[in-house]
C-alpha cells in the first residue's frame, strides 16, 4: 500500500454527508467511507446507554466478519473485551497491539488474540463519551498485518478526532426516540429526584421546596411511572443513569 497525506477536504465532506444523515443506513455508508479514507477495512461504531445498573442497551453499526460478530456475542466477550473496558475509562485512541500480550485470566480468551482468528489482525479504536453517560467506540481493523499500521493509526487520529462529534450528534438525533422517557420528566419532578438522591426524606423535600409531602409524593410518584421503576432508589440509580437528572438541575 501506498501512503499518501488525507485531503483535508475529504474529511470536511465527510462531516458534511454525516450532517445530512437520515437514518443508519446513511450512518453506516458515512462509516464506510470514513473507513476507505484512512486506508482500512472494517469498522465498528458502537454506544453502550446504562438501562440501569445491571443492565445496558448496545447500539452497533458494523461491518465486521460475521462469523467474528457471532462468536463474540455467542461468548460473551464484551465481558472480557479490553478495548470496552479501555474506552468506559479513557479518551485517548489505542492501538490494539497495546492488549496483544496482556496476562488475561485463564477463564477469559485473549480478544485481541482471538480477533485475528476470525480476520481482524491489526486494528485501533476511538473511545466515545456522549451525554447520560454513555459510552463505545469507533473501531477501525484490517484483515491483515500492514507495514504501514503505525502511520495509519497516525493518519487517523489526526482526521478522525474531528469527525467522531458530528458522528454522535446526528445518530443521536436518528436515534433519539429512546431519550424521550428524560424529557418528560418535568422540573419540579427532577428537583425531588436530585434532593431524594441526597438523601433527604419526603419532609425535608417539602420544606426545601415550600411545598406539601403529598405534593412530593406525587411528583416523586410520576418520576417513578415515566422512569419505569418501582420505588424511590430504583428511581433515583436510573434517573443519574440515563441523564432524566443532571444536576444543577434548577436552571431555567
Amino acid at each position: 500500500m501506498s501512503m499518501k497525506d488525507i485531503n483535508t477536504n475529504d474529511t470536511y465532506r465527510i462531516i458534511n454527508k454525516i450532517k445530512a444523515c437520515k437514518n443508519n443506513k446513511d450512518i453506516n455508508q458515512c462509516l464506510y467511507e470514513i473507513t476507505e479514507m484512512i486506508y482500512c477495512e472494517y469498522y465498528l461504531f458502537a454506544i453502550i446507554h446504562p438501562h440501569s445498573m445491571v443492565r445496558s442497551d448496545i447500539s452497533i453499526l458494523d461491518n465486521y466478519p460475521k462469523k467474528w460478530r457471532q462468536y463474540y456475542d455467542d461468548a460473551n466477550l464484551i465481558q472480557c473485551d479490553p478495548i470496552v473496558d479501555y474506552s468506559n475509562s479513557n479518551h485517548s485512541p489505542v492501538n490494539w497491539s497495546t492488549f496483544e500480550n496482556d496476562v488475561i485470566n485463564k477463564k477469559h480468551p485473549n480478544v485481541i488474540k482471538e480477533a485475528k482468528t476470525s480476520g481482524l489482525v491489526t486494528g485501533f479504536s476511538f473511545p466515545i463519551h456522549t451525554a447520560n453517560n454513555g459510552f463505545g467506540m469507533l473501531s477501525f481493523a484490517h484483515s491483515s498485518k500492514d507495514k504501514y499500521q503505525d502511520s495509519l493509526f497516525l493518519h487517523a487520529c489526526m482526521n478522525i478526532p474531528a469527525i467522531i462529534p458530528f458522528l454522535i450528534d446526528n445518530y443521536r438525533k436518528i436515534n433519539i426516540a429512546h431519550e424521550k422517557l428524560n424529557s418528560d420528566v418535568t422540573k419540579r419532578e427532577k428537583e425531588c429526584l436530585v434532593w431524594a438522591c441526597e438523601g433527604k426524606s419526603t419532609w425535608d423535600i417539602s420544606k426545601i421546596l415550600g411545598c406539601s409531602e403529598r405534593t412530593v409524593t406525587f411528583h416523586l410518584t410520576n418520576a417513578q411511572m415515566k422512569l419505569n421503576t418501582t420505588n424511590r432508589c430504583q428511581s433515583i440509580s436510573k434517573a443519574i443513569l440515563t441523564g432524566a437528572i443532571d444536576c444543577p438541575c434548577f436552571k431555567n
